[in-house]
């Protein structure tokens, strides 16, 4: 069986009628994705559609992704921030994340594999050796991007947070004793606010 045979794919763009990699559950980013945005010129334009996942758990990790909005015709479904969902096509088609441009394919650091089956251009159209190689050299940088990105964004997480920490203790250094006292009445009366809220949710 030749390498053409065993994957095609052609993109339905506008005539898609599934959504399938606008509506799929976690649309990544990576930190490479972001300098590219930078050497664009694009950053602050989509950076706004980005979230920082932060781990609730001991078993999570940090992640960027594109936010999630729900669908006109459809509440109950989410979608990528920036689907336009009138012209049924990605706003940032052309500056669209590495994981979008995969997509289907993937590699998970062993092989390569389809990631849903709802793509309706999977198995459509026909794709050479040439640019089969092409995707899967795109879907292994993928993959080393996001565990680049993975392993990067504690550290990132815990500069920042620092960062913060020491602007927020100087500015505090340079406030007179009033104020200082009105900051820690104010903040008294926020945790004591806090915790006569959840009381009241324990009774209700």
């Amino acid at each position: 069986m030749s390498e053409k045979s065993k994957y095609s794919f052609q993109c339905l763009e506008q005539q898609c009628d599934t959504k399938a990699c606008h509506i799929r559950p976690n649309i990544r980013v990576t930190i490479g994705d972001l300098a590219r945005w930078t050497t664009q010129g694009y950053l602050m334009n989509i950076l706004p559609g980005i979230d920082l996942g932060v781990p609730q758990a001991e078993d999570e990790w940090f992640y960027l992704e594109a936010h999630r909005k729900p669908l006109k015709s459809d509440a109950e479904t989410t979608a990528c921030i920036f689907y336009n969902e009138e012209a049924n096509g990605c706003e940032i088609r052309y500056s669209r994340p590495i994981s979008c441009r995969t997509y289907p394919l993937a590699y998970d650091g062993e092989k390569f594999y389809v990631l849903t089956k709802d793509c309706p251009g999977v198995g459509k159209g026909e794709i050479s050796k040439e640019a089969l190689k092409d995707l899967r050299d795109l879907a292994e940088q993928d993959y080393r991007e996001r565990m680049e990105t993975d392993s990067a964004l504690p550290a990132i997480y815990s500069v920042f947070m620092a960062q913060m920490v020491r602007q927020s203790a100087q500015a505090m250094s340079r406030m007179s004793e009033e104020d200082r006292k009105k900051m820690e009445e104010l903040l008294s009366k926020e945790r004591q606010n806090g915790e006569t809220d959840e009381s009241q949710q324990g009774q209700d």
